[in-house]
């Protein structure tokens, strides 16, 4: 697919239409593994509606395909949840798919990140269990979700990562991109193959063994965010996990047929290698500054095994969200918002007063990100 830009002309570029709406190009934010994402606005006749967001898919390779694509659609389009972006339309259109999402404003936790490595700070206890919990109970909404005749739906996100989590206007967090989501219905276990889809990065330790998935799946994927968001460490990217990886041997056979649609900052078998490589105990020492509750929280969603992690988003959520009861003080939206104003700034004048941007460059790579090495 050829990369679209703005043309230098004021008639407007139709992407398409779909009924009396169509979809006009505003600008071209980037690609990823298995598409294009451009800021489009809506336009109804002669008048300008608000901005979304258009994720136009690689073309499926059959129809089959095509059809489990499109259905795995519909039922995302279900989603609805204040923290989740909403997707609002799925339209097959020059033979490829194109999504049509919610815009999200502000910063994606990938770009606080960033600025907190600028200032060397991490974020505090009480904004990461603040937008953590949020996310485990958009995580709980989508997990749990039933059709029309109750049957579990069994949605698994398979890119929960910083990129993919948003602090918009008013300190409201939004978990994007179900564009790699799988959903299992019931009676029928969600397998991968050796192309893994998402950041792997974050992925979890039976993603990264090409075992079968549930939520439990995305819930060690938000622990890795979360001991990020408090230690400014990745998890694969802990001085004991380093070492462990230079005493190792080649790869295994399953570990050596890895391979990302999305480039990370080693390769797929490497990063499994890492994965096999850590243990609860390098969190335990990775955390030993936190609070004693923030401590359990963080070892209990990064157990290796998925029956000794947290067994549902509702569960961290609340644990969650007692931590910040029991902190004596009232933390929120509001505050959310006024701690990555004040970090986007710092960070701002430790860059020689270089202007941050108020939402993230337009064209980031995927999945790279200059806080962590690179190979």
């Amino acid at each position: 697919m050829s990369s679209p830009h703005e043309r230098p002309t004021s008639k407007p570029v139709i992407l398409f239409s779909s009924g009396a709406t169509s979809y006009e190009l505003v600008r071209y934010l980037g690609s990823s593994s298995n598409g294009e994402v451009l800021l489009a606005r809506r336009r109804y006749t002669d008048v300008v509606g608000g901005s979304v967001i258009i994720k136009r898919l690689q073309e499926p390779a059959n129809a089959i395909a095509r059809a489990r694509l499109l259905e795995e659609f519909k039922l995302i389009i279900q989603l609805n949840h204040p923290c989740i972006a909403q997707v609002f339309l799925v339209r097959m259109h020059e033979g490829s798919p194109h999504v049509v999402m919610e815009h999200v404003d502000g910063l994606s936790l990938e770009a606080l990140l960033n600025f907190s490595a600028m200032r060397g700070v991490p974020l505090s206890e009480e904004f990461a269990a603040f937008v953590v919990g949020e996310v485990a109970d958009a995580l709980f909404h989508a997990h749990t979700l039933s059709d029309v005749e109750g049957r579990p739906l069994g949605i698994i996100h398979r890119d929960v990562s910083p990129r993919n989590i948003h602090l918009g206007s008013r300190g409201r967090v939004k978990l994007t991109d179900f564009a790699v989501a799988y959903s299992k219905m019931e009676g029928r276990l969600a397998t991968v193959g050796p192309l893994l889809k998402g950041d792997i990065a974050y992925s979890s330790p039976e993603y990264l063994l090409l075992q079968p998935l549930d939520a439990r799946s995305d819930l060690f994927s938000l622990g890795v965010v979360l001991l990020e968001l408090l230690t400014g460490r990745h998890l694969l990217d802990l001085p004991e996990v380093e070492e462990a990886m230079r005493l190792a041997g080649p790869p295994s056979t399953v570990q050596a047929s890895l391979d990302s649609e999305e480039q990370s900052w080693v390769t797929a078998p490497e990063m499994a290698m890492r994965m096999e490589r850590f243990r609860i105990e390098h969190v335990e020492r990775a955390t030993q500054g936190l609070s004693v509750p923030m401590r359990a929280i963080v070892t209990r969603a990064l157990q290796r095994e998925p029956a000794d992690r947290y067994q549902s988003g509702l569960e961290l959520r609340d644990d969650l969200w007692a931590l910040l009861g029991g902190t004596g003080r009232c933390y929120g939206a509001r505050e959310a918002e006024k701690e990555a104003s004040v970090i986007r700034g710092e960070a701002a004048r430790l860059n020689s007063g270089a202007e941050i941007p108020e939402e993230d460059p337009p064209s980031s790579p995927p999945g790279m990100s200059p806080r962590k090495p690179r190979p």
